[in-house]
């Protein structure tokens, strides 16, 4: 069923017509009104048939016809699928056959190991590198033995000498160094503290007692009294003498380290010390 649009109908070359050349009458204006409603009813009747057609065209269901066993395609896709089966069922059994073949075999095979390696290359590299390793070793021991064959030699005839004189070290030479100057030192504080004594006694010797006896509220010389200069000498002189000991006690201490840290030198008459 072919349906005309509107503009189909409109577009189309109306058929000549020699009258058309003649001045149109009031009569044949008329006529062309009426045509015109004619063409217009018409389209508009075309349409509403074009939408009527459209709906149900809308409403229709497609029918797919799944069934193609009498088609040449489906036919063709049976056979190919028929040859497939065949075809995988063949190497199945081709596949299982070997696999029986296979394990059947494997079952009566009976292993052997190569054990003699004397003519292959690396058991040949492994005899050379053995033999030279152990002549090797046998070098090393010898060398050893005569070491220490020397070794023991040059013990029995090692002669201990013990230094005992640390006077000719660096040590020795500074530790004398310092002693004298302790010595000098003390000496000094000694007669200083004796010429101390002496004008102190001197001065006993010459005082003169009238009526107080007690020297020890006289004032010398300068306003100082003479029981508290002889207070503040014997401090003075404790302080030394405390001072003084300790100085010693410490250096003898440090000289008995000194000495308990040195080492004797053993000559075995190589000229080596050691």
């Amino acid at each position: 069923m072919i349906l005309a649009t509107v503009k189909d109908i409109q577009g189309r070359p109306r058929s000549p017509d020699s009258r058309a050349l003649i001045t149109r009458s009031p009569q044949r204006d008329g006529i062309g009104a009426m045509r015109d409603f004619i063409a217009r009813r018409t389209a508009e009747q075309i349409r509403q048939g074009n939408l009527e057609h459209s709906a149900k065209l809308a409403s229709c269901k497609p029918v797919v016809d799944s069934v193609m066993d009498t088609e040449i395609a489906a036919v063709a896709r049976g056979e190919l699928a028929k040859a497939s089966a065949a075809r995988r069922a063949e190497e199945e059994a081709k596949r299982k056959a070997a696999a029986r073949d296979y394990y059947s075999r494997l079952r009566t095979v009976r292993s052997n190991t190569d054990t003699l390696m004397d003519t292959e290359a690396a058991a040949i590299a492994r005899s050379q590198m053995a033999a030279m390793s152990r002549a090797r070793r046998a070098a090393e021991a010898e060398e050893i033995r005569r070491e220490n064959s020397a070794m023991k030699e040059r013990i029995r005839n090692v002669v201990s000498l013990t230094d005992v004189d640390i006077s000719d070290e660096v040590a020795g030479e500074a530790r004398e160094m310092k002693a004298a100057e302790s010595m000098a030192r003390r000496q000094a504080q000694i007669e200083k503290i004796k010429v101390e004594n002496e004008a102190i006694r001197q001065r006993l010797a010459n005082a003169k007692a009238v009526t107080d006896d007690d020297v020890l509220d006289d004032v010398m010389e300068g306003g100082k009294a003479v029981g508290a200069a002889r207070i503040a000498m014997s401090a003075d002189s404790k302080a030394r003498k405390a001072q003084a000991a300790q100085q010693l006690n410490s250096e003898n201490k440090e000289l008995t380290r000194r000495i308990a840290n040195t080492t004797s030198k053993t000559d075995d008459g190589d000229g080596n010390q050691f």
